[in-house]
Formats: structure tokens, C-alpha cells, sequence
């Protein structure tokens, strides 16, 4: 993948997690709302109409493997940033067809936090991730 197609799926990885997030504040996915910025052409549309199509379709099942790496937390009391990251993170290390190696994965998802969440999310984030590519 070249540089400016790794920029390109950052930028399109960034845009499913905001998403994700803007939709955490709705009650179903027929309320989905989408950020501004989906009509940039440099953005990996095709990543991104996919990715939030497969976390849809794969949410519970998403959700069920983020909670046996929870130990004694929730999914539903996880700060909404954190569950956003780990969805995406989860559906890409488990489901998405594009087979990306989990260490970029799980990069991608901490520089998300890091950008993104509180100053030690991202720490609860690598541990979870990481937790769940060595149970496979």
C-alpha cells in the first residue's frame, strides 16, 4: 500500500470512527447520521460504505467479543469514544474481508485514542486488542 493510500484509509478509518461515535447518541441505526467530509475524494469510500455496513451487521456479535475481554466492565459503561474504536478495531481484526496484519490494527485504533480519548485509553485499548488477537 503506498503512502498516499495509507493516508487515504487513515483518513477514511478516522471518518467510520467518528461515525460511529456521532451515532452512539442515537437510538437505532435507522437514525444514523453521517459527519461532513464523506464527499472528500481522497477518502477511501469504498472502506468506509463497507466497514460501517459490516459493524452494523456484525454489532452483537462485535459487542459479545469486546465483553469477554472486558473482565468485570460493560460494553454499555465503556466511554462512547473507547466502544466506537473498539468496534471498528474488532470488526476489522474479525471480520472485515480486508485482511490488514492485527499489529496495524491495533496501531491504527491507539493512534485513534491517543487523538481522540482520554490519556490512558489508549493503553485499555491496546490491552483489550491485543488480548483478543492472541485468543485467536
Amino acid at each position: 500500500m503506498s503512502n498516499s493510500n495509507k493516508r487515504n484509509r487513515r483518513q477514511a478509518r478516522q471518518y467510520v470512527f467518528q461515525t460511529l461515535y456521532a451515532n452512539e447518541f442515537h437510538n437505532t441505526i435507522d437514525e444514523m447520521v453521517f459527519p461532513e467530509g464523506y464527499k472528500d475524494g481522497s477518502m477511501d469510500a469504498t472502506y468506509v460504505k463497507n466497514t460501517l455496513q459490516g459493524i452494523i451487521a456484525h454489532m452483537q456479535d462485535i459487542d459479545m467479543c469486546m465483553q469477554s475481554f472486558l473482565n468485570k466492565r460493560r460494553v454499555e459503561h465503556l466511554d462512547r469514544i473507547d466502544r466506537a474504536i473498539l468496534r471498528l478495531a474488532i470488526y476489522e481484526i474479525k471480520f472485515s474481508d480486508d485482511r490488514l496484519a492485527p499489529s496495524i490494527i491495533i496501531n491504527e485504533a491507539v493512534q485513534l485514542a491517543q487523538s481522540f480519548a482520554s490519556t490512558s485509553s489508549y493503553r485499555f485499548i491496546n490491552g483489550v486488542l491485543d488480548s483478543i488477537v492472541k485468543s485467536k
